[in-house]
């Protein structure tokens, strides 16, 4: 047997061993905790189904899940913690869908939701509103914009980040009707829900987990859906398309990777996060979280992604928000 011969029978029993190494530690996967990257912090709607859904998963993959936070900046920070992650199928994260289509074109963030991302599944969708105290003056969303007008910058909001539809639903509200108000930016859900409760501020623009068991509770009142539908929690609320507003905000739950992450591993995960949606454990505590199920298969999602980030790039410019506007 000549040199070259033998040397090409030595690459090939090299590379069928590591192929039948990375198989064994694929077929073994995961023999150790897995990470999930919380990127809006303890007890919000983005929390709270994400946990939902582990508790599936770790009855399917064996092994626990280790939830940790990293809030801030939009969701960006968690984001870019995810995406920075090692790409072995022990770290995955929310990547929910304002950090992804819209905080890119805000401001500075470190990662391309484009390239920077394997996607597991959407599951869920956002709702959107703003809510008053129960004993506000304000009983309807004409009633708030009409004290707005007489008493420009009084009027203060709280909601999840700059570049959150939470945010975007009231400047919109403002540009439609020529009032000016201001918007306080807290960390979590249940800080920003806090701070209308408490009176520190005179609206909340949450999402429905945040604030219907207040609602129904009787200490917040609802004024107007932003999305294209009225919650179905509070269905005598209008929407703000039904009042005459152009205003659809449109958010996705999901769950994500990084880039790189092994094939056999990504299927193994999209696997069983996709059972975990059709789980009537799953699905009876997303209804008890008020967040409605929509599911979308990775690649759908991504497509999401991509359609969200070209149409939210032009809605920001129109705001005059866009990063390369400012001064």
């Amino acid at each position: 047997m000549n040199k070259e011969m033998q040397f090409f029978n030595w690459v090939i029993v090299v590379a069928l061993m590591v192929g039948l190494l990375a198989g064994v530690s694929w077929a073994e996967y995961p023999d150790r905790p897995i990470t999930l990257i919380g990127i809006w912090g303890a007890g919000g709607s983005s929390d709270m189904s994400s946990r939902a859904l582990v508790i599936f998963a770790e009855k399917k993959l064996g092994q626990p899940f280790v939830i940790t936070y990293k809030p801030g900046a939009a969701g960006s920070l968690g984001v870019g913690a995810v995406a920075a992650a090692k790409p072995d199928g022990y770290t995955i994260g929310a990547v929910t869908f304002s950090p992804l289509t819209t905080s890119p074109h805000m401001f500075d963030v470190p990662y391309n939701p484009l390239t920077d991302f394997q996607y597991i599944m959407g599951y869920g969708k956002y709702m959107y509103g703003a809510c008053v105290r129960a004993d506000s003056p304000f009983k309807t969303l004409k009633d708030l914009i009409d004290y707005a007008k007489a008493n420009p910058g009084k009027i203060k909001y709280s909601h999840a980040g700059n570049a959150t539809p939470n945010n975007f639903g009231m400047i919109y509200l403002a540009k439609a009707t020529g009032v000016k108000w201001e918007g306080i930016v807290y960390k979590t859900a249940p800080e920003y829900t806090a701070a209308c409760l408490g009176g520190h501020v005179d609206v909340v623009s949450p999402n429905p987990i945040d604030v219907v068991q207040y609602i129904k509770a009787g200490r917040l009142r609802l004024l107007v859906s932003f999305c294209d539908n009225r919650w179905e929690w509070v269905p005598e609320v209008p929407t703000a398309l039904e009042l005459g507003y152009n205003i659809n905000l449109v958010s996705w739950y999901a769950l994500g990777a990084p880039k790189g992450v092994p094939k056999p591993i990504m299927e193994k995960l999209r696997t069983v996060f996709t059972e975990a949606v059709k789980d009537a454990e799953f699905l009876e505590i997303m209804k008890r979280f008020y967040a409605p199920v929509v599911f979308r298969t990775g690649d759908e999602f991504k497509k999401l992604v991509e359609e969200g980030y070209r149409e939210n790039e032009k809605m920001i410019f129109e705001l005059g928000l866009h990063k390369s506007q400012k001064k």
